[in-house]
């Protein structure tokens, strides 16, 4: 009986582990947010001129845009 419930925790224990659909979405997430990062630090580096307003605006629709 014990080896059967302990057979039992350890299909249902590594089921779990092996399921990886939500770790592949938060990798993708977390890679959006890094771009996202490093484009704003560009455009702070360049903000005087016209690309870094350019930049700027984009993601500031971007961001808008998510919302709604």
């Amino acid at each position: 009986m014990m080896k059967k419930l302990m057979t039992k925790m350890n299909e249902k224990y590594f089921g779990y582990v092996r399921n990886e659909k939500g770790a592949q979405a938060l990798e993708w997430v977390a890679l959006g947010l890094v771009v996202i990062a490093i484009m704003s630090v560009i455009a702070m580096g360049i903000q005087g001129s016209s690309i870094g307003e350019t930049i700027i605006s984009k993601l500031e629709e971007m961001i808008q845009g998510i919302g709604s």
